[in-house]
């Protein structure tokens, strides 16, 4: 309806009571000055001064707009500032959220990097299956998700970041018999993910590209648990790689597995993409620590 000068103008005239004093103010000429504040009354449909040849008066409702307008002013020069802020990342609010594995081991060395570089910035992690990750990207309730791909949603945007392959995890002393490490396991009790979960469907997908098929004896919500079961010597389990260099491996043997359908860990993004200046930022740090996970792994 009015614009930023318009109400600008308007504000120095009624302080300062000089068309020409304010005109000064807001760097105008007088008749520009002028013309700004009768198109602000065309709008408004009111006079707000009552001119004469000595003096500038407020109106009754010139007296009643000024509140406003210098409420209307702080509040745009707060936006501004607030906006600037979020581009310059001198504040914000993140919320992440990732699947068990890479919310106990990644994603906390990611949110470190990244609040020592913009420690202004907040951030939030959700840790949930596969299906949580991927709902609460959808609804808009996190920023971006770091987990699996499920099947095809096109509401969603997947970018591969890295494998996430399986391993083997036995109690140690346990030898395997013969060349595969699926030799030697049909005797011992298998400990497993719940269904539902990213880990257990790529454990089943690794099974069966094997040909081989193990009916758990249990079946575990959280890794460590199931590592703990491991370590208790009471059965073997197939974990990412990615979830178990945070555990206690103390009596744990592991052997990698190269699956031919390995599970895959990306970004998930609602579309359209809106990548805000922190979550770019983010995305900066979490790329690093990868490739200093790869670096490291070489």
């Amino acid at each position: 309806m009015f614009h930023q000068r318009q109400l600008q103008a308007f504000v120095q005239t009624a302080e300062l009571a000089s068309f020409t004093q304010a005109a000064k103010q807001v760097h105008l000429t007088q008749p520009a000055l002028s013309y700004l504040i009768r198109k602000l009354e065309d709008e408004l449909g009111v006079e707000l001064f009552a001119r004469n040849t000595r003096k500038v008066i407020l109106t009754e409702a010139g007296g009643l707009f000024l509140g406003h307008a210098r409420r209307i002013l702080a509040d745009m020069s707060l936006a501004l500032h607030d906006t600037r802020n979020v581009r310059q990342l001198a504040q914000g609010h993140l919320t992440i959220a990732g699947l068990p594995s890479v919310a106990s081991s990644l994603l906390p060395r990611t949110i470190a990097h990244f609040c020592a570089r913009h420690p202004k910035v907040t951030v939030a992690l959700k840790d949930g299956l596969a299906g949580q990750v991927h709902s609460w990207v959808e609804k808009g309730e996190v920023d971006m998700g770091l987990a699996s791909a499920l099947e095809e949603n096109r509401e969603l945007q997947f970018e591969p970041l890295f494998r996430d392959d399986l391993i083997l995890l036995t109690p140690t002393r346990v030898v395997l018999p013969g060349s595969s490490p699926w030799q030697g396991l049909q005797d011992m009790p298998y400990i497993a993910m719940t269904p539902g979960s990213s880990a257990r469907r790529f454990a089943d997908l690794a099974m069966q590209h094997a040909g081989v098929t193990f009916r758990p004896t249990w079946e575990l919500s959280f890794m460590s648990s199931a590592i703990a079961m491991v370590r208790a010597r009471l059965g073997f389990a197939l974990l990412p790689a990615s979830s178990v260099d945070v555990f206690n491996l103390e009596n744990v043997t592991l052997v990698p597995l190269n699956t031919q359908k390995p599970r895959e860990i990306g970004i998930l993004q609602r579309k359209p993409v809106h990548t805000s200046p922190a979550l770019e930022a983010f995305l900066r740090c979490l790329r690093e620590e990868i490739a200093a996970d790869s670096s490291e792994a070489e």
